[in-house]
């Protein structure tokens, strides 16, 4: 998130620091990055050490969600997959610490460099096309978490379709821009949905053949140091099919190196197009939910938040109307 949030201060989470996990921390910064939870770092007087991360936990299954995905990438870093960088427990133990509406969690600090932006060559694909290949031959936990093919704020994109033509979306800047693009759209959108829900009753059956993926195995979940490319943000970490990290990873190779770097940790694969689909329309489906909720009852004050999810709508509508086009078997959705 780009804005420190009202409820949890710097001062606060510098202090739950010092009482979970470091009381020699002294300082601490908000970090505007993601899209999904607030960063900060925190640490000693010369360097940060510490790099924490408040999801918000207040849905429904959410906080035992994350404390499966972060307990399951900790128990990988222990079997020696270096790329895999665990949160630290706190003093008395478990995966974080909840505080009001969030999960806290810390991990360590690390130099490097990260995305936005696609993968610069297939030299930096095969780096992690390798890493994500070991990731896949893992064997998984009893407690890892499993996907489910739900998309969050579904049922109130359907009712925003529903409702779209009742008046404009006067409530911020940009609402009745996006009430215009559902209503034009609303057809395909409702298609799409369709569309999802049978490629992913498919992938269900098929539950012998899931992997543990990473789930955003993107450049800004990248970490690019000297020793090698690391992987962060584990929270999505799921039990899935493997397509959902391989549809990031090798679009747009350019040659067969990414591929074969994989498959050289990870094992034969052929890659099931309907299954880049289903994660493809993920994906975008989720985006432009949770965009028209957002833009139509905008939150007061929040200028910077508003203007990351204008620039992000001018790039999901459009995707989103192209998968329309999708593979299937006759041509149509």
């Amino acid at each position: 998130m780009l804005v420190e949030p009202q409820d949890l201060t710097v001062e606060e989470v510098l202090r739950l620091v010092q009482e979970h996990w470091d009381g020699k921390a002294r300082s601490g910064a908000f970090v505007p990055r993601g899209a999904g939870a607030h960063h900060w770092v925190c640490g000693g007087p010369r360097r940060p050490r510490w790099f924490v991360t408040a999801d918000d936990v207040t849905a429904t299954g959410r906080l035992e969600e994350l404390q499966r995905a972060y307990a399951a990438a900790r128990r990988l870093a222990h079997k020696g997959l270096h790329f895999v960088v665990p949160t630290v427990a706190p003093g008395d133990g478990g995966v974080g610490v909840r505080h009001g509406r969030y999960l806290l969690t810390v991990a360590a600090y690390l130099e490097g460099e990260s995305g936005p932006g696609p993968y610069a060559d297939d030299n930096q694909r095969a780096l992690i096309a390798h890493e994500v290949g070991l990731l896949h031959a893992a064997k998984p936990s009893r407690r890892a978490p499993v996907w489910e093919p739900a998309l969050p704020a579904r049922s109130e994109l359907e009712r925003l379709l529903e409702s779209v033509d009742d008046g404009e979306w006067t409530a911020g800047p940009f609402g009745e821009s996006v009430r215009i693009a559902l209503r034009d759209n609303g057809p395909h959108l409702l298609r799409l949905l369709t569309r999802f829900d049978a490629l992913a009753a498919r992938a269900l059956t098929a539950r012998d053949d899931w992997v543990l993926t990473h789930g955003e195995p993107h450049t800004a979940n990248v970490l690019w140091q000297l020793g090698g490319p690391v992987l962060v943000d584990w929270e999505s970490l799921r039990l899935a099919p493997r397509e959902r990290d391989l549809r990031v990873i090798l679009r747009d190779a350019d040659g067969a190196e990414p591929l074969s770097a994989y498959v050289a940790s990870g094992g034969t694969v052929d890659l099931d197009a309907d299954l880049v689909e289903l994660f493809d329309l993920e994906w975008w489906l989720t985006e432009t939910a949770l965009l028209a909720v957002h833009f139509s009852d905008p939150h007061e004050g929040n200028a910077d938040d508003a203007r990351f999810h204008a620039a992000l709508l001018e790039e999901v509508m459009p995707a989103v109307v192209d998968i329309r086009a999708a593979r299937t078997s006759d041509g149509t959705l």
